[in-house]
């Protein structure tokens, strides 16, 4: 009896293994606010991306790819646990994990690792970061180095009032050269130099003697652990993620990035004068008081120009776009220059936008181009036929999750903890990469997303009636809006969405159209206008 038993745990092992062996590994990575200022994507066309262009040639490009909520806690907790927030009700920035909804479901590491996946994360990938839902988590994220007071992170004082004003995370865009030295004032002694998150000293001397920021840690922490795995200290597949913060705010990277866009040659984005005039967004907000909704006027309102203060933002958010993309190009560099490479699928996104002056805004979380459109990039070596393929297909970060699963074959996995848990909301984009011509995909012709009203979280303000949304499809964005109010873009023939045909009658049947698609996610929308209009 004894032996037979043997024999089957043996044969169990080496099934195993060989089940193992077929499957591939995947290596996810996440960049924070990054818009479509790439040279792939053409947002901006002075962008320098070397690293991912290549990624982006030699994988298939999604170039219609939106995210689901358009600010980072609810972005990343929907496509890392693959439920709408519309669903989860997960709005903004409560703990994910804690949610009646998503703390039934699975998160993707922790599916990955249920499937027999080893399951490696750094960095900035969710907030309220779940470190158990991984075999091991490496480095936590640091968006700093902050200027400090002595006692409490500020804004630089190389930056104008009343902009500086913002504080330590919207309020600052300076090379790391750009040493603050924080005066002295009421009950602060002042400080000179940066800090970090948690308050250490942040040594920098020269940009080649200083310590290393977060991404740059990040980055290494990657590739040494992709070369464990090439080692073969484990017999499963692996998947492995990194999230890197840049360019998220504070816009702070080494000098040699900012030198990479002199200011006497960069040109903003297309910004129309008065663009918001025709527009809805403020209408959610009736005293247009969030913090956030008056960063443009406040930066315009420090320097003598628009102009001046808007290209010396845009310098150091493309500098920070240029920093992280060196970051990419050493961790996919690592995977490339190992025998990992033809068993590893790359899936690399933003978890969404950001505005630099355009609809005279800045920042994310609208319901606009600048805010929804993120890079998303998918190669699979075992899928070379795609290779450099693009995709105008409307897709979403909701479909990421069920892709992966798909390719590991796990797609018939339950990514629920229990039965009051829900399915997953996205589509597998396997169908895009094996045909990228014709692909018969079985998801929705629009991607879909959400802002969400301010206010106390009371059970109506949770439903999904509560809440602005926004599908883009191949040709065009509607948005509706809590007050009622709509937009609708052609892209066919307005690429910056700066007329709104919404009240246009010859745009009737499109308009119908796309809010059919929308309310077929949302359910009825006619019954919100609720709350005080505020159209400009």
């Amino acid at each position: 009896m004894f032996p037979k038993m043997l024999l089957v745990l043996l044969l169990s092992h080496v099934l195993s293994g060989i089940v193992f062996a077929d499957r591939p590994n995947v290596l996810l990575i996440m960049v924070d606010d990054m818009n479509d200022y790439t040279g792939y994507l053409g947002g901006h066309r002075q962008a320098i991306t070397p690293n991912l262009d290549a990624l982006a040639g030699s994988g298939v490009r999604f170039i219609n790819a939106h995210c689901n909520a358009q600010i980072c806690a609810p972005s990343r907790s929907s496509m890392l646990t693959g439920v709408y927030p519309h669903v989860s009700k997960n709005y903004w920035f409560d703990d994910w994990h804690k949610n009646d909804t998503l703390k039934k479901c699975k998160s993707l590491a922790r599916f990955m690792k249920d499937n027999g996946y080893v399951a490696y994360g750094t960095g900035k990938l969710m907030h309220h970061e779940q470190t158990d839902d991984w075999t091991e988590f490496g480095i936590p994220q640091d968006p700093g180095p902050f200027p400090s007071n002595g006692k409490t992170k500020v804004g630089h004082p190389s930056i104008p009032l009343p902009f500086r004003d913002i504080g330590a995370i919207d309020g600052v865009f300076a090379s790391l050269a750009d040493v603050p030295h924080v005066p002295a004032s009421g009950n602060f002694a002042g400080y000179v130099g940066w800090k970090t998150r948690m308050g250490k000293p942040f040594r920098y001397v020269s940009d080649d003697d200083r310590d290393l920021m977060s991404d740059e840690l990040q980055a290494n922490w990657t590739t040494e652990k992709l070369k464990e795995l090439e080692s073969g200290s484990h017999s499963k597949p692996f998947f492995v993620a990194v999230g890197f913060s840049r360019p998220h705010t504070p816009l702070v990277a080494p000098q040699k990035y900012f030198d990479m866009y002199p200011l006497e040659s960069l040109k903003l984005a297309a910004i129309k004068e008065n663009d918001r005039d025709d527009c809805h967004f403020a209408s959610v907000f009736p005293k247009w008081d969030p913090l956030w909704t008056t960063h443009y006027q406040k930066l315009v309102d420090s320097y003598p120009t628009a102009e001046e203060g808007l290209l010396k933002h845009l310098q150091a958010y493309l500098a920070c776009i240029t920093f992280v993309d060196d970051q990419i190009g050493k961790v996919v560099g690592a995977l490339d220059n190992s025998k990992l490479k033809d068993n590893t699928i790359v899936f690399l996104v933003s978890d969404h936008g950001y505005h630099q002056g355009e609809k005279q805004y800045l920042y994310k979380n609208s319901l606009w181009e600048e805010s929804t459109r993120v890079p998303m990039i998918i190669r699979n070596p075992k899928m070379s036929q795609s290779a450099g393929k693009t995709i105008e297909h409307p897709v979403s970060l909701i479909d990421i999750y069920p892709t992966i699963a798909d390719l590991c074959g796990l797609s018939e996995s339950d990514n629920r903890i229990n039965e009051n848990g829900v399915s997953l909301g996205g589509h597998s984009l396997t169908p895009f990469l094996v045909d990228p011509n014709g692909g018969q995909w079985d998801g929705p012709d629009v991607a879909f997303s959400v802002v969400m009203t301010p206010g106390p979280n009371t059970e109506r303000g949770l439903e999904p009636s509560f809440h602005s949304y926004s599908v883009r499809s191949k040709d065009y964005r509607y948005t509706h809006y809590v007050s009622g109010k709509e937009e609708l873009y052609d892209h066919r023939n307005d690429p910056h969405e700066w007329t709104n045909l919404a009240d246009n009658p010859d745009f009737a049947d499109t308009k119908s159209s796309l809010k059919t698609q929308m309310e077929a996610l949302t359910g009825d929308l006619d019954e919100t206008s609720f709350i005080p209009v505020r159209t400009k």
